[in-house]
């Protein structure tokens, strides 16, 4: 199956990669009745497909890339970032 790599750099710090890294993988915060997570777009594909390789760098199988890569597309001026097509 093939896989596509991402790999980045985020260009801005603060606020910029923090909302990307967010839109990215979510977020824990605290509440009242404990720790509740704020959903990314990796919490909504599959965990066998997708694999980090490092923080700015993932594997995902090519079906789901194009929704990680709207992220990517929404954070373009933020981001330098380039996709690379794997064949396993």
């Amino acid at each position: 199956m093939r896989k596509i790599l991402l790999i980045w750099d985020v260009k801005s710090k603060g606020s910029p990669a923090t909302f990307f890294y967010r839109a990215l993988s979510g977020y824990d915060y605290p509440t009242k009745s404990g720790k509740s997570h704020s959903n990314g777009i990796l919490d909504e594909i599959p965990d066998d497909v997708w694999e980090f390789i490092n923080r700015s760098t993932l594997l995902i199988e090519e079906e789901y890339a194009k929704m990680v890569e709207e992220i990517f597309k929404e954070f373009n001026r933020h981001l330098n970032w380039y996709r690379f097509e794997v064949e396993i």
